[in-house]
């Protein structure tokens, strides 16, 4: 049995003494694996610091709480909950603030000194490579998450592209989206008067203004969209997507996932269909070409017909070399 947080010992013999099971010291050192002199510290931790008044029965040869109404105090987490910290520590190469970074490294430490286990050998240990991500700004990254903390305005200095001027924006935040390694604070603007996805990598400033967001939108409507939608693009009617994916194809498809919501179909030819809902047909279709001849759009005609094109303009640049 692989060790455990020294609190998940403590939460389990908690959970017998409650039970009044009358738990021994050979009990808790059995089911964790350790000496029995290392449980009965961890019993005797228990009474001195955690105050649980355990009491010894020579009657019952075990022990039991002299106070009923003893509560176990604080929030208990189990060892593959940490690890699982660990993984996300590395995952978070696209965090651009480099303070939430060492917030969460310190965090790690601090849990490292009650673990049986060593988290910070444990990190340097998994990797992430090929994952690409736009730079942001530290203190725009920190304006965004204060602003949508505390529900007030944002004035931000944004350039809709890379070629164009930054322009001040008074917009209300209503959800914070990083997709495919990019940032999205996806805001109701005042100067359009209406939802506007903004890319953090564009605000050049952000400040976070004293007055509350007052759009017509609720931030919860937002996620609802943005989970029900393939990719980036949520707003507009939605489209059913289907494709049929053939050979090298299907041995990829078959493996991924490219929306929670996705349905598959597999046939005894080989092939197989993948069906999602979509808002806008621009990412799908990035997202179809690398298949090349493995991969037919079915539904909707709209889509086929633009790949269609697409394809002809791609032929259309080779035939001309």
């Amino acid at each position: 049995m692989a060790k455990k947080l020294a609190y998940e010992r403590y939460l389990w013999f908690h959970g017998r003494l409650q039970a009044k099971k009358y738990p021994k010291i050979v009990d808790l050192a059995d089911k964790f694996e350790i000496s029995r002199r290392q449980a009965a510290r961890e019993i005797e931790f228990m009474r001195l610091f955690l105050g649980a008044p355990i009491e010894y029965s020579s009657e019952h040869s075990g022990y039991f709480y002299g106070d009923d109404t003893f509560q176990f105090p604080g929030l208990w987490v189990s060892e593959e909950e940490i690890v699982s910290l660990v993984v996300a520590r590395r995952l978070a190469a696209a965090l651009p603030d480099r303070g939430l970074k060492k917030k969460f490294d310190l965090f790690l430490r601090k849990v490292s000194n009650d673990m049986d286990l060593d988290l910070l050998r444990l990190e340097e240990k998994v990797s992430l490579k090929n994952v690409r991500y736009t730079r942001v700004e530290p203190a725009v990254f920190q304006a965004v998450l204060r602003a949508l903390a505390r529900g007030q305005q944002l004035d931000i200095a944004y350039a809709p592209s890379y070629a164009q001027a930054a322009a001040q924006r008074k917009v209300d935040p209503l959800h914070l989206l990083v997709y495919m390694g990019n940032w999205h604070l996806v805001a109701w603007c005042h100067e359009r008067q209406a939802v506007r996805d903004f890319l953090l990598a564009r605000m050049k400033t952000a400040e976070v203004l004293p007055a509350p967001v007052a759009n017509p939108v609720a931030a919860e409507a937002i996620r609802e969209k943005i989970e029900k939608r393939y990719g980036i693009f949520f707003d507009g009617p939605e489209h059913r997507v289907v494709l049929r994916f053939s050979g090298a194809g299907t041995r990829l498809v078959r493996d991924q996932v490219w929306f929670p919501a996705q349905r598959i179909e597999e046939f005894p030819d080989g092939s197989l269909l993948l069906e999602f809902p979509v808002a806008d047909f621009r990412e799908v279709l990035r997202d179809i070409l690398p298949f090349g001849a493995d991969v037919e759009v079915l539904e909707p005609p709209e889509l086929r017909r633009l790949l269609a094109d697409t394809i002809g303009k791609m032929a259309g640049v080779y035939r001309g070399k």
